[in-house]
């Protein structure tokens, strides 16, 4: 009977035991199971957790003010005044602009009202200005997201009919590259190339930085270095920080800046070149035409090609509005029909090479806008795209064995890239695109 009674005791403690255990682990797997469901993935924009907040994003409309931007949001006018003081004062912004989205970040307990804890008003892909607001403090911050850096290197070519522009726009289809590249290789030769002179095959490699924010492309760095074949003649150019300031050199450590500008404007195209026995049609005659019309829309800038004195300034039937500026005893160069004056320019005045002058017009006797440039030397006009200058000096002899050593690794580096190729195919009358496996 004893032992009756213990063996169902047993049992029953056996049973009670596994019942205990079975539940415990079902309420730790449901208790794990009830952590994962509560566990979020943070969705991470602009430095905030935008799980944490009641999100809304508001376009700014025309004519907007940060009243219109933050009325809605439960922000006093004194907060707004407020804000606006920081803004401009700290944060260096003056002024919202229209179709620039801002976020607004709101608190998730206020039951009926938005009421915005952090505002976010995204300018670009880079700046971005945060407002902040609490019961007592009021903050403003302008940040920037992280930019990346990335070498790239290209080469490209000048087809029959083409210019800079479309040479490199090929190789390189987005417009926030191509159209910085295009700037900056002009700015680069402006001293020794003629961009309104170039011919079909010319050619160039370039290296340079890409910049991009979070895999977006949004232009260039720095151009390390460029080779530049024109007329078959190779124009290498480095960039070198010699003590504090970077600038470009040739192969043999000579600077790339020389004593006039090849033109007094922006890239653009020659529309007339100095030709002493040139039609004019505006006179019906052949005559003289002794400066060289560089065509451009209407308020282009126009620059002094070299440094020197205003000598004179004034308006006449023929030229429009003009400019005279003496550079030395043998150099002199004048500008035409500009729409006008860059203001203070007076008489007398110091430009400095690249400086400008005046805007691109159609005054006096001129059937369209452009600027036409004209060249003096030994007071007798000469056409100023045949006149040679030499570059820069070398740099200093101590800092000259260091440029080589860099410049030769660089340069090997520049005439691996391979030029492109461009083959007409005769069956269906278009170019395709190939690279040249000959290394020049």
């Amino acid at each position: 009977m004893i032992n009756k009674t213990f063996l169902l005791c047993a049992v029953a403690c056996a049973s009670f035991l596994l019942l205990q255990v079975n539940t415990g682990c079902g309420a730790k797997e449901e208790e794990e199971v009830v952590e994962q469901k509560d566990t979020l993935v943070p969705n991470m924009a602009y430095g905030f957790d935008l799980n944490n907040y009641e999100v809304y994003y508001d376009t700014v409309q025309p004519n907007w003010t940060l009243s219109h931007l933050f009325m809605a949001y439960n922000v006093s006018q004194a907060q707004i005044n407020e804000a606006y003081e920081l803004s401009r004062d700290s944060a260096k912004l003056n002024y919202i602009d229209k179709d620039k989205v801002c976020i607004m970040l709101c608190r998730k307990d206020s039951d009926t009202l938005k009421d915005v804890e952090h505002a976010i008003y995204v300018k670009n892909l880079v700046d971005y200005y945060v407002f902040s607001f609490s019961d007592t403090v009021i903050e403003v911050a302008h940040r920037e997201k992280k930019i990346d850096t990335t070498i790239k290197q290209i080469g490209a070519k000048i087809k029959q009919g083409g210019n800079l522009s479309f040479a490199i726009s090929r190789e390189v289809e987005d417009n926030n590259i191509s159209y910085p590249l295009v700037d900056e290789i002009a700015g680069v030769y402006s001293w020794s190339i003629d961009f309104f002179h170039l011919q079909p095959n010319d050619k160039l490699k370039i290296i340079y930085e890409e910049r991009s924010v979070e895999g977006q492309k949004i232009g260039i760095g720095k151009i390390r270095s460029i080779l530049f074949n024109h007329n078959d003649h190779d124009f290498y150019a480095f960039r070198y920080q010699v003590d504090s300031a970077e600038a470009y050199y040739n192969e043999q450590g000579k600077g790339m800046k020389s004593m006039f500008l090849s033109a007094p404007l922006k890239y653009t195209r020659i529309s007339s070149g100095y030709n002493l026995r040139r039609y004019i049609k505006l006179y019906g005659r052949i005559k003289p035409h002794l400066g060289t019309d560089y065509a451009a829309p209407r308020g282009t800038p126009i620059w002094t090609t070299a440094n020197g004195v205003v000598s004179r300034k004034g308006y006449n039937r023929g030229n429009g509005n003009f400019i005279k500026v003496k550079h030395n005893e043998q150099y002199s160069t004048q500008y035409l029909h500009m729409s006008k004056f860059a203001e203070g320019i007076k008489v007398g005045q110091y430009v400095e090479q690249g400086e400008v002058i005046g805007y691109v017009g159609s005054t006096g006797a001129s059937t369209g806008p452009h600027v036409c440039y004209r060249f003096w030397k030994d007071g007798k006009q000469v056409d100023s795209r045949k006149q040679k200058f030499e570059n820069a000096q070398p740099m200093d002899s101590t800092h000259l064995p260091a440029y080589m050593e860099f410049m030769d690794s660089v340069k090997l580096d520049l005439d691996k890239i391979e030029y492109p190729v461009f083959i007409i195919d005769s069956t269906e009358g278009v170019d395709t695109l190939m690279l040249d496996s000959l290394m020049d």
